[in-house]
């Protein structure tokens, strides 16, 4: 199997890029004095000092939001968590987020783990080819997964198994677990099948009432899951 080849330079070297054309400048820095004046107005600041403020302001924003990976969504959320340890409203000032820059960075600091999951989607591609008419619906399940949406990942592999089973029962309702009886009842496909879609059903039912508690599939288990419902999914096709 060929071997794939990934540059480490590359995303550093995209993110100079970036550096180099971004509106703020996340490495600069600035005195405590001129920052507390930006932030509560307390004298008039040069066009340099302002810029230093701003692009100090614009740097923390950018770690918290990288670093909370998918759990923030777009800048103003890092934004307002900051603003607590300040004691201000960002909002009142009127700092510009520069949302192109935020989710450059953002998806170059990703790109590594994009594609390694990539990889891992190929091998599993190798191990167990699904068919055509498999991969183009779960197509967005597997984008979910290559960006680390593992629970929107495996909550999809759920939905597409439960539509494909009834659109071949030829019913309009019905949860899954009634839908599997049903398949495995008309010898849609064997018991072994059956204990997978299962399993899927479970596993995805605990993942989703978990989310409210801030938790998430992990990665290996996305992946997992996702080889099953291939074997699944392929059983309906045939």
């Amino acid at each position: 199997m060929q071997e794939v080849t990934v540059s480490l330079d590359l995303a550093d070297i995209l993110r100079e890029k970036i550096d180099d054309c971004a509106k703020f400048n996340r490495n600069v820095q600035v005195s405590k004095e001129v920052l507390d004046s930006y932030i509560h107005n307390k004298r008039i600041l040069s066009q340099e000092e302002t810029e230093q403020a701003e692009g100090f302001l614009f740097s923390r924003f950018l770690e918290l939001f990288l670093d909370a990976k998918e759990a923030l969504i777009i800048p103003e959320d890092a934004v307002h968590r900051i603003a607590a340890e300040y004691l201000t409203n960002f909002d009142d000032i009127g700092i510009t987020y520069a949302y192109q820059d935020f989710y450059a960075y953002q998806f170059v600091d990703k790109l590594n783990d994009i594609v390694r999951r990539a990889a891992k989607v190929r091998e599993l591609f190798t191990k167990k080819q699904p068919p055509p008419s498999v991969t183009k619906i779960c197509r967005e399940a597997y984008l979910s997964y290559l960006y680390g949406f593992h629970t929107s990942s495996v909550a999809l592999l759920r939905t597409i198994i439960e539509s494909m089973l009834k659109e071949r029962l030829d019913i309009d309702i019905g949860e899954l677990w009634k839908l599997n009886d049903l398949a495995c009842d008309r010898g849609i496909y064997p018991k072994r099948i059956w204990h997978k879609v299962n399993q899927i059903r479970k596993e995805v039912n605990s993942f989703v009432h978990e989310v409210s508690m801030g938790k998430a599939p992990s990665e290996s288990k996305n992946i997992q899951l996702i080889g099953i419902a291939q074997e699944v999914l392929k059983a309906i096709l045939e």
